[in-house]
């Protein structure tokens, strides 16, 4: 009964979070094309798991939360559980 219960619980791989920090934004999530069609100054376009979102260029890189990243109005998962 115990050796059952043991090959029940199958170890699991933990999925590694393909972005630096789940709220900052950083360099390495610009992307360069849709930032040149924006052409706004101050203004870079970064791409995170829940898609595009335009932010400016003084929040990459800070350590710090964007506010445009976690903003409800853009994440598809909000719009689903209200």
């Amino acid at each position: 009964m115990v050796r059952q219960l043991r090959q029940k619980k199958m170890p699991t791989k933990k999925e590694t979070y393909p972005y630096p920090t789940r709220y900052g934004s950083h360099s390495s999530m610009v992307d360069e094309d849709k930032t040149e069609e924006l052409s706004e100054d101050g203004a870079v376009v970064l791409k995170d798991e829940h898609g595009y979102y335009k932010t400016y260029a003084n929040r990459v890189d800070t350590g710090l939360a964007d506010p445009k990243r976690y903003d409800t109005s853009r994440l598809s998962w909000f719009k689903k559980n209200s």
